[in-house]
């Protein structure tokens, strides 16, 4: 059962993102321009709304344990006067707390276009504008919030980094296949470079889907690289761990919703 009032808070937040973004959309002809020219993503153009669960576990000096859930909300949303676009909603533990990320980009070639993220410490609200990020970020505190007003330049267009998964689940994967994709992370002044590597291409045996085909993919994340298992025949992520390396810390999300057949 959907609680109408959550329901009725996402659909508001999105139509505010959507609000702030379509000017920047609307201006742009044409409307489909590849993040990296020459590299083209495959991602399902007429997606239906899509509900995926990954459960969380935490490795520290080789013990596991369960962290809680990663629940991923797709929808795609027809945008009046411009190209269309995909909302990405994201809620896992962090900081104390429940952390929401609402990513919006373009379905086509998944841009950034706008991200809202509302974290226990604080939230950050992003357009991406042109070459540059604008927004603000609010730090909330027992005195009351502090808010710094953010323009970062990006030197063109660029991926979020809250969708990295997504991302690489849409690239042209294959053996020896390598690329260098920006990012943005406003902690590290907005556009990160990041390689990406498919390590190889292997039979895994995951504990809720079974035996899967999959393309292991490395990403050289700052300080957390990751490593995504890409299902061959569907492209679904089936699972994410990132290694965090300053403490002998990592953390990895497993796909527990079963795959659309």
């Amino acid at each position: 059962m959907v609680c109408p009032y959550r329901s009725s808070l996402r659909l508001a937040l999105a139509s505010c993102l959507v609000g702030m973004a379509l000017p920047a959309c609307a201006r742009r002809e044409p409307p489909a321009v590849p993040v990296v020219l020459g590299l083209n993503i495959h991602l399902d153009q007429s997606p239906r709304p899509d509900t995926i669960v990954y459960k969380r576990s935490i490795t520290r000096a080789g013990q596991d344990s369960i962290a809680g859930t990663r629940t991923v909300v797709l929808r795609a949303i027809d945008a009046p006067r411009s190209t269309r676009l995909l909302e990405v909603e994201q809620r896992f533990p962090g900081g104390g707390g429940e952390i929401v990320d609402t990513a919006i980009a373009e379905l086509a070639t998944l841009r950034a276009v706008a991200h809202q993220s509302h974290q226990p410490t604080r939230t950050m609200r992003f357009i991406f504008q042109g070459d540059d990020a604008v927004g603000t970020v609010a730090w909330h505190g027992p005195a009351g919030d502090s808010i710094v007003q953010v323009r970062q330049p990006l030197g063109g267009p660029i991926f979020d980094s809250n969708v990295i998964d997504l991302v690489v689940a849409a690239l042209p994967l294959r053996e020896g296949f390598t690329a260098a994709l920006p990012f943005f992370i406003y902690e590290r002044g907005g556009r990160v470079s990041m390689p990406i590597a498919v390590r190889e291409r292997s039979t895994v045996a995951f504990p809720r889907l079974g035996q899967r085909e999959v393309w292991v993919v490395t990403v050289g994340v700052p300080e957390a690289p990751a490593t995504v298992w890409v299902d061959t025949q569907t492209h679904a992520v089936l699972r994410i761990r990132y290694d965090l390396s300053a403490r002998p810390l990592s953390f990895t999300d497993e796909r527990v919703t079963p795959l659309h057949r």
